[in-house]
């Protein structure tokens, strides 16, 4: 067969294996041996991630061998290999991925990273686990005996989808994969077929079983061979008759001009058709999609798509059809979520694809409502991009004349896209002069309160009201003033959906040093007073992830913001200079829609929010062995609040993530002889560090199973050892509570359970 093997050896069986019991967790110790650090212990929990990890390296190593070798369509002994190691790793991901029932390989082309040509820019996803080509090598370095050759094949894999032209492949995972061998395996020799034969103009030619099969090459309303409706035919054994005749009747009725919103959320005939139920209870639906527009819009099966939408994933193929990965990029320009992260030369080909799109609905959207719905989602996502990126690009209106004489310049952008940079980059500067008042006079021009006015929804009056605001929040000398803030806390709870982003993302580093602390509580009294802190929270907890190597010492104060936030309506507890640990056990006043997007939000970054906690607590030893941290001077005591805080907040969220990061504290901080307790500033601090087992302790409670029991149990044995760590009575005697403690979650465990 053509390409390496893939063959998993024992070291790799034992990964998946690990990564099957990962909830059962393993506390049983060598006598004598200290637990296993935090750092290492998630360590390890990253690999058990890895087991699936590499399944899905796997999965679009074997896809792309279809798309690869046409043999594979009509040549059984040729796909049988590529089919038995496909069905296995399919079965895996089955068991592993809890039932997730999809997985998926999309095409981003928004890559960053010099080492990742945008062309090879794919992840391949199931449910919150991803993998791309940055994270195979993450991957590779943590299994080094395992993994080694993984990035090679994935980013084989990915270009061969470039090459054949993918921007998406939907793989369903069903319940019982054996029972789904002999469709799968048809739907994978159809795909292998399919490219051969468009170019041809000749039938499929399948063989299954030693039987020969003759399929047709089924095309859409416009006459262009489409695969998904070419696998449709091949599993239901349809005739090219009978698909034409299904193509025909479904494109008449979306035409229709009465045609009804639920046939109208459909991009394409394949989707419409599958959405009429008659046919959907006579026909087998392909376990195997490719380039199907809907999942460049759509996640969840289930999840509904606007007529708006629809239409402009429409006008995205019709503009660029012959380049699926184009399609890709030019939904994205309109629908995509890291705009915050982009650079100035992917922001520029992004604002060339929308006007592209724009120009297009222009010739087919009288009623403007298409225009609208782009307009609207790409000011909303300007809105995100980092003002020194806007600072950078340069645009240029298109006059939108014929250029049968002339191109366009190459900065030229559609009209309505130039006015939109311009007023981004007018309110750069507004922002530029809002942070540079604090440090010396700054005169605001009326241009500077009309982008306020406009970016903040009001009008020009409070504009002007707003920046007098906030100036009277600091001195002469750029000094805050708390009381200047606190005055002016009602008129800024005004403002709430714009202000704190501002204050938070512009305001935080622009502040003296001796001033973060006061600064900060002023914003934990601002978030107290808001209606809707949802936004709020967003903005904070990708604060944390985004940068996850690194340790701010604001971090801290979002974290703690967190915790109030989830605690709405509980304003009470804006006094607070650190949350309580009693609302650990208390989960009455928590915020579910909060709640369930952290919880998302934190599985979906899994691995960026295991390294955030990894290099908290690296930067936490090495200040209890410095005295403070090398780089931001963090001290000690700081970095143990933080951890405290997030030990907290995973408790209070409850995610998969968060669970494994509880027990890893526990694991650690419940051994009198790790490390942590004897550093040369442990004892300065061992109050502080107890307090965090403390909370580790109440948080595995909180969220865990009857399987975490033996880890409490463990901790149980090591009273007198806590109680030498220091000659202190205070200390001694909060060290005699660890046994009652670890009781107390163990309580609460058995009580859930």
């Amino acid at each position: 067969m053509e390409g390496a093997r893939m063959e998993l050896d024992p070291e790799a069986q034992m990964l998946f294996e690990q990564f099957s019991g990962m909830e059962s967790w393993k506390s049983e110790k060598k006598a004598g041996q200290s637990a296993e650090s935090l750092a290492q212990s998630l360590l390890n929990e990253q690999r058990r991630l890895d087991a699936v990890r590499i399944l899905l390296i796997e999965l679009a190593y074997w896809i792309s061998r279809y798309l690869k070798v046409d043999a594979f369509a009509s040549d059984e002994s040729a796909e049988s290999k590529a089919f038995h190691k496909l069905s296995g790793i399919i079965s895996k991901l089955t068991d592993l991925s809890g039932g997730l029932g999809c997985a998926f390989i999309r095409y981003r082309g928004s890559s960053t990273d010099v080492q990742l040509p945008n062309k090879y820019d794919y992840e391949v996803i199931v449910g919150n686990t991803a993998v791309d080509g940055l994270m195979a090598p993450r991957v590779a370095r943590r299994n080094p005996q395992i993994a080694s050759r993984l990035p090679d094949h994935l980013m084989d894999a990915f270009s061969v989808f470039a090459d054949y032209g993918v921007n998406n492949i939907y793989l369903e995972l069903p319940d019982n994969p054996a029972g789904h061998l002999s469709a799968l395996q048809l739907c994978l020799r159809i795909l292998s077929g399919f490219r051969s034969a468009r170019q041809t103009g000749t039938p499929i030619q399948v063989e299954m079983e030693g039987h020969r099969q003759v399929l047709p090459v089924v095309s859409d309303e416009n006459m262009f061979p489409d695969p998904n409706l070419t696998l449709l035919a091949g599993i239901n054994r349809l005739s090219l008759k009978s698909m034409e005749s299904l193509v025909n009747k479904v494109a008449q009725v979306l035409q229709k001009k009465d045609r009804t919103a639920a046939l109208g959320r459909f991009a394409d005939i394949y989707n419409a058709a599958m959405g009429f139920p008659k046919v959907r209870a006579q026909l087998k639906k392909p376990l195997v999609e490719l380039n199907n527009i809907k999942w460049l819009m759509m996640e969840a099966q289930d999840e509904a798509v606007s007529l708006e939408k629809a239409y402009i994933a429409q006008l995205a193929m019709e503009t660029v059809g012959a380049s699926p990965q184009k399609v890709a990029k030019m939904i994205k320009s309109i629908y995509g979520d890291d705009y915050a992260k982009v650079n100035k030369h992917l922001l520029m080909e992004r604002l060339h694809l929308s006007s592209d799109l724009l120009n297009a609905a222009g010739k087919r959207d009288p009623e403007k409502k298409v225009r609208k719905e782009m307009l609207v989602n790409l000011h909303q996502r300007l809105g995100q991009v980092k003002d020194h990126v806007i600072d950078e690009v340069e645009v240029s209106e298109d006059s939108g004349q014929s250029r049968d004489s002339a191109p366009a310049p190459p900065d030229a952008v559609h009209s309505q896209i130039y006015h939109m940079v311009k007023f981004f980059k007018g309110r750069s500067v507004a922002h530029k002069k809002m942070v540079g008042m604090v440090h010396r006079p700054i005169e605001f021009k009326s241009q500077d309160y009309e982008v306020l006015a406009k970016d903040f929804r009001i009008d020009l009056a409070d504009a002007r009201d707003l920046v007098e605001n906030l100036k009277t929040c600091f001195g002469d000398e750029g000094r805050f003033k708390k009381s200047g803030f606190h005055a002016a806390i009602q008129h800024f709870s005004k403002y709430e959906q714009k202000l704190f982003g501002f204050l938070w993302h512009h305001m935080k580093d622009a502040i003296l040093p001796d001033d973060r602390i006061p600064f900060l509580n002023a914003l934990q009294e601002l978030t107290a007073r808001m209606n809707q802190p949802n936004r709020a929270f967003k903005i904070l907890l990708e604060d944390i992830c985004s940068d996850p190597e690194t340790v701010q010492f604001s971090d801290n104060k979002a974290v703690m913001l967190a915790n109030l936030i989830v605690h709405r309506p509980d304003k009470a507890l804006a006094n607070y200079e650190i949350t309580p640990e009693d609302i650990v056990l208390d989960r009455h006043n928590l915020d579910p829609t909060v709640v369930q997007y952290a919880a998302w939000r934190i599985d979906k970054d899994r691995e960026q929010f295991f390294t955030k906690v990894q290099t908290i607590h690296k930067k936490l030893s090495e200040a209890l062995s410095l005295g403070a941290t090398s780089e931001k001077q963090i001290p000690a005591s700081v970095l143990l609040n933080l951890e405290r805080e997030l030990y907290i907040f995973l408790s209070l969220v409850e995610c998969e993530a968060g669970k494994p990061i509880l027990r890893s504290a526990v694991s650690e901080y419940g051994d009198p002889g790790a490390e942590i307790y004897h550093l040369k500033e442990s004892d300065a601090f061992m109050g502080g560090i107890l307090q965090n087992l403390r909370v580790a302790l109440r948080g595995v409670g909180t969220v865990g199973n009857m399987g975490d029991v033996a880890i409490l149990e463990s901790v149980k044995g090591h009273n007198e050892d806590f109680q030498r760590l220091k000659n202190d009575r205070q200390f001694r005697a909060q060290a005699r509570m660890v046994t009652e403690w670890a009781d107390e979650a163990i309580k609460i465990i058995k009580f859930r359970s």
